[in-house]
C-alpha cells in the first residue's frame, strides 16, 4: 500500500456494550460505506495477494484459498499457455477496477488498466481499430506482423482522485453497521435494534473511533474468517468462528460441461490421500481466483458460510433503497460482477459473465495470444496434476507419490481410486468448501461419498438381516 494511502483515515461512531466487549453498531457515512461494499468487487486471487503482502510472513489461511493460490504461483510458467495466462490468475483484475480507483481507499492496490494498438493501426473499417487489453510481444492477432505497442490514452496518463459524490453509494448517505456486517441507511432505531436486541442497546455506549487504512485491511481479514470483524478490530476481542455444516450446493444443470476427477482414499481410514485430474479440471480450479465476492455469492445463492460476507452481500440488495446507490445499475454490478474481458476459461463450468471491456473510442477487440480465451485454456496438456486436500496443485509424478505413502508407511494395497464426474454441483459445492476449510476436497465430495457409502452398507445389512428373519 502506498505511502499516501498509509495517511488515509476515517472518523466513525460506535456503540458499544463494554460489559461484554462487543461493538453493536457504527455509524458511517457514504464514503466508509463505499469502501465497505467495494470489498464485494474483489477477486478472490486479490483477496489473498493482497493479504499475504499486508500480513508479511504470517499471512491468514483464507479456507483452502490461501494454498490454492500459492501453488498457482509456484506452479512453472511452462505449464501455461501463455506469461498472459498465469499473470491474469495471480494478478486478477475486476470488471469494477476503474470505479475503485476513485473510492478514497482502494485496498486492491490494482495497477491502471493497459491498452495495446498494432504499430500499423490495423482496422477493419476507416474507424475501427485492432485493439488489445495485453501486450503480444509477437504479433498483433489482426495482421499477424507486428509486436502490439503500447496506447497512450489521456485517461490513463491521469491521477484518478476521490468521487466526493460517491462511487457506488451516494457520498452525503449515512450508514449503520452491525458487528457481523449487515449494512443499513442510518434511518430507524427500531430496524438495527431488530439485528442487535433491546438488552444489548440498553447498554450501550457511544466511541469515538479513528479508522486508519491498515484497520481497514484488517476488516477485511476478519471479515473473511469471524463472525464479530468490528469488535475485532475496535475492541481487539478474539474472532469468533462458525464453522458450516455442509457444503452441498443446491443449482441443477444437466446441460453443465463434466470433468474427471479420481480421489485417491486411504481404504483401512477412509481418509483421502490426494486427487489427480488432467489440465481441465486444474484450469476450473484456478478460475475461482477470478471471481469476486460479490459474484461467489451470487453463486452460492448468499449461502458462502462466510457469515460477514454473506451478510454484507444480503443487506447491500435486501435493506438499501435504490435512491441511496450512486446510479440504478449499481446494485447489479456489485451482485453480479462480470468478469473481465478475456479472463474465462472454456473449461470454466460456473454461470460466469465476460463484461467488454471499454476502451477511451473506438475499436475491436482482438483475442491477444496472450489471453486464455486466444488458447482457450490457461494450462497447456495433456498433463496430469496432483491435488492435495487443500487445493495446492503440482504436477503428477508416480515416484514421488510412491515414496511418500512408503515414508508414511500406506502400503498400496490400502489404497484405493475413487473416480468422480465433477459437474456444476460438485463444483459449487468445491467453491463453497475452499472458503471456510483447510479440507475443501474431503468436505465437498469425500464426506458425502463415505456418507453414501454407509447409507448402502446399512440397507445392505438390514436387507440381509431380513431375509435371514424370513429363512428362519
Amino acid at each position: 500500500m502506498s505511502d499516501a494511502k498509509k495517511d488515509i483515515k476515517f472518523s466513525l461512531k460506535a456503540m458499544v456494550n463494554k460489559k461484554k466487549g462487543k461493538v453493536l453498531f457504527v455509524e458511517v457515512d457514504g464514503t466508509f460505506a463505499d469502501v465497505l461494499i467495494s470489498f464485494l468487487t474483489l477477486p478472490l486471487g486479490t483477496i489473498v495477494k493482497i493479504l499475504k503482502k499486508h500480513c508479511g510472513d504470517t499471512p491468514p489461511q483464507f479456507g483452502s484459498l490461501t494454498t490454492l493460490y500459492t501453488g498457482l504461483a509456484n506452479l512453472d510458467d511452462v505449464h501455461f499457455c501463455s506469461e498472459g495466462a498465469k499473470s491474469i490468475l495471480v494478478h486478477p483484475r475486476s470488471s469494477n477496477d476503474a470505479a475503485r480507483k476513485k473510492l478514497k481507499l482502494d485496498v486492491s492496490d490494482s495497477p491502471p488498466l493497459e491498452y495495446f494498438n498494432c504499430p500499423k493501426k490495423c482496422t477493419f473499417s476507416d474507424r475501427v481499430k485492432s485493439i488489445s487489453m495485453y501486450h503480444d510481444p509477437y504479433h498483433c492477432s489482426y495482421c499477424y506482423s507486428s509486436p502490439m505497442e503500447r496506447e497512450k490514452a489521456e485517461n490513463e496518463t491521469q491521477t484518478v482522485t476521490c468521487d466526493d459524490d460517491g462511487v457506488f453509494m451516494k457520498a452525503a448517505s449515512s450508514f449503520l453497521i452491525t458487528d457481523d456486517l449487515h449494512i443499513m441507511p442510518n434511518a430507524g432505531l427500531l430496524q438495527v435494534a431488530s439485528f442487535i436486541g433491546n438488552a444489548d442497546m440498553d447498554e450501550a455506549e457511544m466511541m469515538d473511533v479513528t479508522f486508519e487504512s491498515y484497520q481497514v485491511m484488517e476488516l477485511l481479514m476478519f471479515s473473511l474468517i469471524s463472525m464479530n470483524p468490528l469488535s475485532v478490530v475496535i475492541l481487539n476481542r478474539k474472532p469468533e468462528y462458525k464453522k458450516g455444516t455442509g457444503f452441498t450446493a443446491d443449482a441443477s444443470d444437466s446441460t453443465s460441461k463434466t470433468m474427471n476427477l479420481k480421489l485417491i482414499v486411504q481404504k483401512s481410514m477412509n481418509k483421502l490421500l490426494y486427487a489427480e485430474a488432467e489440465q481441465d479440471f486444474i484450469d476450473f480450479l484456478f478460475s475461482f481466483l477470478i471471481i469476486p465476492l460479490g459474484g461467489v455469492e451470487s453463486l452460492l445463492s448468499r449461502n458462502s458460510h462466510v457469515e460477514a460476507i454473506d451478510n454484507l452481500y444480503k443487506s447491500t440488495s435486501d435493506l438499501i433503497h435504490d435512491k441511496y446507490f450512486k446510479y440504478p445499475e449499481v446494485r447489479n454490478r456489485l451482485m453480479k460482477p462480470c468478469i473481465p474481458h478475456g479472463y474465462i476459461s472454456e473449461n470454466h463450468i460456473f454461470p460466469l459473465a465476460e463484461v467488454k471491456p471499454i476502451y477511451p473510442g473506438q475499436g475491436n477487440w482482438r483475442p491477444s495470444t496472450k489471453f486464455p480465451r486466444g488458447q482457450g485454456n490457461y494450462l497447456i496438456g495433456p498433463r496430469t496434476y496432483k491435488i492435495t486436500d487443500d487445493l495446492t496443485v503440482t504436477p503428477f509424478s508416480v515416484v514421488c507419490m510412491l515414496s511418500s505413502l512408503n515414508e508414511k508407511k500406506i502400503p498400496v494395497s490400502d489404497v484405493e481410486e475413487v473416480e468422480l464426474q465433477i459437474g456444476l454441483n460438485e463444483g459449487l459445492s468445491i467453491l463453497k468448501a475452499s472458503l471456510t476449510s483447510k479440507c475443501a476436497l474431503t468436505d465437498a465430495l469425500l464426506a458425502q461419498i463415505l456418507n453414501r457409502k454407509r447409507k448402502r452398507q446399512e440397507v445392505l445389512l438390514v436387507s440381509i438381516h431380513s431375509i435371514m428373519i424370513i429363512i428362519h
